[in-house]
């Protein structure tokens, strides 16, 4: 039978890529989201989405009852099984030019931005557990970084959030075997949006775009994973060696000064 694969934020570098790298495979059938789409019940036939592939939008992404809507009008009859890969999120910056801890977006006053929590566990989370109702064997694909490991101060919200879901995704898969999940930690990847929210990141330091990850590489490794299923939770890493990358390099002292520059704050 096919397999079915789901990409969230099918319109980024990443996603894209997964798009361009899957989509030729007959056995396939991709259901891109993206919010910018048509929203996916215009694509209904015979109250079920087509099994073709298609970008279509949900909506709030965060929002369970979105989620179950959707994954309702899944043809379960038409696949073997079901791959979601989470391809959104935000990672920002938590330093202001003074140097302080500066979390923005925190309404309720926990020391996380909202927007990561909601983007990279509640969305991603609230898609697997629709997924799940529809009985069928469910792998959810999610990023993290490489520096995760380190826990930067200038990114506490996003490693915090990943430690949930790393978490959360080993209690999840343990309680259904059909359930399993990969997290693929990557470095930096040379796609427009880097280079627009990192705009002095070749000028101000010595990075280089040879030792970035291109999204088809991302893309390549994605598609070796989803090939070859594994149970429970899978973690690995995709980089290339660099000679500026030392095993210092992500400690507050060096990690912190190299942000400042790459954002031309001095």
């Amino acid at each position: 039978m096919k397999t079915l694969i789901i990409i969230n934020g099918v319109t980024g570098a990443i996603g894209s890529a997964c798009l361009a790298e899957l989509s030729r495979n007959p056995n396939i059938d991709i259901y891109g989201l993206s919010r910018k789409a048509l929203p996916f019940k215009k694509f209904l036939r015979n109250g079920n989405l087509p099994t073709n592939t298609i970008v279509c939008s949900i909506g709030d992404i965060s929002d369970p009852s979105l989620c179950k809507s959707f994954t309702e009008k899944i043809d379960k009859n038409a696949y073997g099984r079901i791959i979601y890969i989470h391809a959104v999120g935000i990672y920002p910056f938590e330093i202001d030019k003074s140097g302080k801890i500066e979390v923005a977006h925190d309404e309720d006053g926990d020391g996380i931005d909202d927007r990561v929590l909601k983007l990279s566990n509640n969305a991603f989370f609230g898609m697997v557990n629709a997924l799940e109702t529809t009985g069928l064997p469910l792998h959810g694909f999610i990023f993290g970084g490489i520096a995760d490991q380190y826990e930067p101060v200038v990114h506490k919200s996003w490693w915090t959030v990943m430690k949930k879901v790393k978490e959360k995704m080993r209690l999840e898969s343990e309680r259904n075997s059909d359930l399993s999940f990969t997290l693929l930690n990557i470095s930096s990847v040379i796609c427009f949006n880097e280079l627009l929210t990192r705009p002095f990141v070749f000028q101000d330091t010595d990075a280089h775009p040879r030792f970035w990850l291109k999204p088809h590489e991302v893309a390549e490794r994605v598609v070796e994973i989803i090939c070859t299923p594994k149970k429970g939770l899978v973690e690995e890493f995709l980089f290339h060696e660099s000679d500026y990358c030392g095993k210092n390099y992500f400690l507050d002292e060096r990690f912190t000064p190299r942000k400042y520059r790459e954002l031309g704050i001095r």
